[in-house]
């Protein structure tokens, strides 16, 4: 049986994205050989297994760490299992989980998609909505390049009056446009990031006019744009895109800016909240739908954004592969990049992986005290010193 360990803090993505078990060349069923991980302290995470094994088998230690197992090879034999995860056949050359579904097919009540982009592409508006298990706020969105005077006296009819811009950071740095609160960004991640308001000078009065306001869109667009073009404050609010889209904030200033870039055209949103027409409070899903029939505008869910991206993106590279000769055996080391963030994330192998079928994987959070340490008051690092143990024996039989 082949073998393979997976090591770094990807729990919650390894178990639940598709895309990654992709990226590491496991396709349609794993054996995945885990050891039941519970917290005893804020500095270990479990894996969100649960009872996988009978608490009674595992002896705790004064210091609340789970060492009967490793301590006895009875015991460890009995509680070092294999679980079978079956995974539904692939579409194309994706991987599909149940919980997902068909990445392509809407969630009922909303638009494809591919119907989205399509007029996007005509210059048409679209109706974004964020999760209706919570707070529903639906956005009027279009392409920035696109916009005429016509749209933004549209958004203002039917919005909130305030005409937002969604921009990437290279495009906000090259306007010289500062948050109006930089802290923001860092104290709350899910709040949107607003940069100084603007004008074009070019061409308006005011600035307020739905005319004036559609100058400045275009011209925060535009890739000929500069700083000194625009007065600061204005009337149109610049919004920073957070790199990865969707994929790193289920907003609507990434959902319109990932939507418009994947019509084809320059990535620069224009959008605006919509709501209610007598009371001012945020448009209800019943009337986001009736608005979307009224004026044939395609209504899709950040949620299906989210599939649609995931899908069709790598969202890891590899950057490097390496012998490791260890304590246990000597593995081969895959270095991963995450493309969204950054982070680094190591792949141990031992033998062939072949086609991914029947694979033993242990799939390891890191955690300093205990893989480097060895704190006693956790049992990570045994955990992680049994699974290469046992993905040593068995890779070597392959």
């Amino acid at each position: 049986m082949d073998s393979a360990s997976f090591a770094h803090p990807l729990i919650s993505h390894v178990i639940t994205s598709s895309s990654l078990h992709r990226s590491y060349g496991i396709h349609h069923s794993a054996r995945l050989g885990l050891w039941k991980n519970k917290v005893w302290n804020s500095a270990c995470c479990a894996a969100g297994v649960e009872d996988l094994f009978d608490d009674s088998n595992l002896k705790r230690n004064e210091n609340g760490s789970l060492l009967g197992a490793l301590n006895n090879n009875e015991s460890s034999s009995a509680s070092f299992e294999t679980l079978d995860a079956e995974l539904t056949p692939e579409t194309t050359d994706f991987f599909v989980s149940d919980a997902e579904g068909d990445p392509d097919c809407p969630s009922k009540g909303y638009s494809s998609i591919e119907r989205a982009l399509n007029a996007l592409r005509q210059g048409k508006f679209v109706i974004v909505v964020d999760d209706e298990n919570g707070d529903i706020e639906g956005n009027l969105i279009m392409a920035a390049s696109l916009t005429s005077p016509k749209d933004i006296a549209f958004m203002i009819k039917h919005g909130s009056g305030i005409v937002s811009v969604g921009m990437k950071e290279e495009d906000l740095q090259r306007l010289n446009l500062p948050l109006m609160s930089p802290e923001t960004e860092d104290e709350d991640s899910s709040a949107p990031t607003f940069t100084i308001t603007v004008d074009v000078k070019s061409g308006t009065s005011t600035g307020v006019s739905a005319a004036d306001r559609a100058k400045t869109v275009l011209a925060l667009s535009s890739p000929e744009s500069k700083s000194e073009d625009f007065r600061k404050p204005g009337h149109v609010f610049p919004l920073k895109y957070r790199n990865g889209g969707v994929l790193r904030r289920a907003g609507h200033t990434e959902a319109s800016l990932d939507l418009v870039a994947l019509a084809g055209l320059p990535p620069i949103s224009v959008l605006s909240a919509l709501v209610d027409e007598n009371d001012g409070s945020m448009q209800s899903l019943l009337n986001l739908r009736k608005l979307a029939s009224e004026y044939t505008l395609p209504i899709v869910s950040i949620t299906d954004l989210i599939r649609y991206r995931r899908k069709r993106e790598k969202l890891v590279e590899r950057t490097s592969v390496s012998r490791l000769p260890t304590k246990w055996g000597l593995f081969q080391a895959y270095c991963y990049s995450s493309k969204l963030d950054g982070t680094e994330h190591v792949a141990v192998v031992k033998g062939d992986m072949g086609d991914g079928q029947d694979v033993l994987v242990r799939v390891h959070s890191e955690c300093l005290t205990g893989d480097i340490f060895g704190s006693a008051r956790c049992d990570c690092g045994n955990q992680l010193d049994l699974a290469m143990r046992l993905i040593e024996e068995a890779g070597s039989r392959s």
